[in-house]
């Protein structure tokens, strides 16, 4: 009888599936502990003010971390970055399950910062220098991030409210070392990337060569457009809940359940505005994107009334799934041998103005209420919209390939 040879599974997809839950693993680390908030002030004793500059401090630190992440990632090489941030996350979720005191709270905190920060850069290095279709790719990949949005909150309810928050935090950990277990054991050794000028990676790290990097053409708009879409993100994440208690009326369990819904859309279409920004083009499924999300945006601001909620939550949706397309673009422009130290300046550069998003809006809320905080959310991704069309206008027609208009 002739021999049936079963193929192999491709260690490509190997090394994209053990990215897919690394990124579910440090993500979920992080989002444990917002809605555990009321219990760490009960703990701990302290104001909502406290625990806001502690994950304001573990968000800067993350931010940070990106551009010593790349570097070290094109000096060691990405997978073991990926192994550290992995366990640098497990120690920092189980410390913060131990935590005595808020000090101590926050100092940990710090460190899964710094742990989780570690991870993105090298890890879309370790998948670019595998695959040619990229956007793809980082759109599969961030499908781990959005669904551990989705699972926190429910998962910080069940295991807080019958062990305590110390073991829903302490989950994180679990959750982690699982991952970096499973890396250890099956990660993608066997894996030969396509060849790379070598690099002593920490001299890339010299702020004029950063400097110099962020402020090539292509490089700065893409993180100017990442920066747009990430200001958004994270005023979204952080209060489109209580907007639509306070502003349409909901109770919170549908409150709740439409921002549930929120994260569905955003995880679901992630691998499809990769693909499409493949097929159709970077710029082109951006604008689409963000005009999606201003059209969103302007009718959660103007509107009181749970119909028309429910489609413009969706269309926001829509809208924050700008990170292929954009990251993509911004890996076109670099060169090879600049995508580890070179992609962290970006993600640090957008992630620190992104982060303002809270802030701005918070405060415009509270000064002028919510139709304003949200239509300023509107404006920025009109902004963003319209630079797209103005750059396709004025820029010449070589451009580099994926990061231009196909009409």
């Amino acid at each position: 009888m002739p021999r049936v040879t079963i193929p192999q599974w491709d260690e490509r997809y190997a090394a994209l599936s053990m990215c897919v839950g690394a990124y579910f693993a440090v993500r979920l680390a992080q989002l444990l502990v917002s809605p555990l908030v009321p219990s760490l002030q009960g703990t701990f004793g302290v104001s909502r003010g406290t625990i806001g500059v502690i994950l304001t401090g573990m968000w800067l630190v993350y931010a940070c971390s990106q551009v010593p992440s790349g570097a070290a990632g094109d000096r060691y090489g990405p997978r073991r970055v990926v192994l550290l941030a992995l366990g640098c996350t497990t120690a920092a979720a189980l410390a913060l399950a131990a935590a005595p005191s808020a000090l101590t709270f926050g100092a940990f905190a710090l460190l899964l910062g710094v742990g989780a920060g570690l991870y993105y850069t090298p890890a879309t290095a370790l998948l670019a220098d595998r695959f040619d279709d990229v956007g793809r790719v980082i759109g599969v990949h961030r499908v781990g991030s959005q669904v551990a949005g989705l699972v926190a909150p429910a998962l910080a309810a069940l295991v807080g409210a019958r062990f305590g928050w110390r073991v829903a935090v302490g989950s994180g950990a679990l959750v982690a070392a699982v991952c970096l277990g499973v890396a250890l054991w099956r990660g993608p050794t066997a894996v030969t990337p396509r060849r790379r000028p070598a690099t002593d990676g920490g001299a890339a790290v010299r702020p004029h060569a950063l400097v110099g990097v962020l402020t090539r053409p292509p490089v700065a708009f893409s993180a100017a457009l990442a920066a747009i879409g990430e200001f958004a993100a994270l005023a979204t994440l952080s209060f489109l809940p209580a907007f639509l208690v306070e502003h349409y009326g909901l109770s919170l369990s549908a409150a709740g359940a439409l921002f549930g819904a929120y994260f569905v859309v955003v995880a679901a279409l992630q691998p499809v505005s990769g693909w499409a920004s493949d097929r159709f083009g970077r710029d082109t499924v951006t604008g689409a994107l963000f005009t999606a999300g201003a059209v969103g945006y302007t009718a959660l601001a103007v509107g009181g009334e749970l119909a028309l909620a429910v489609p413009a939550v969706a269309l926001v949706g829509v809208a924050m799934a700008w990170g292929p397309p954009v990251q993509s673009r911004a890996v076109d422009a670099l060169a090879d041998a600049e995508r580890g130290v070179g992609f962290g300046a970006v993600r640090t550069a957008y992630i620190l103005v992104g982060a303002l998003g809270p802030a701005v809006v918070g405060t415009l809320a509270d000064t002028a209420g919510w139709t304003a905080g949200f239509g300023l959310l509107a404006g920025v991704l009109g902004l963003g919209a319209v630079a797209l069309v103005l750059s396709h206008l004025v820029e010449p027609k070589q451009r580099l390939r994926g990061s231009y208009w196909r009409l």
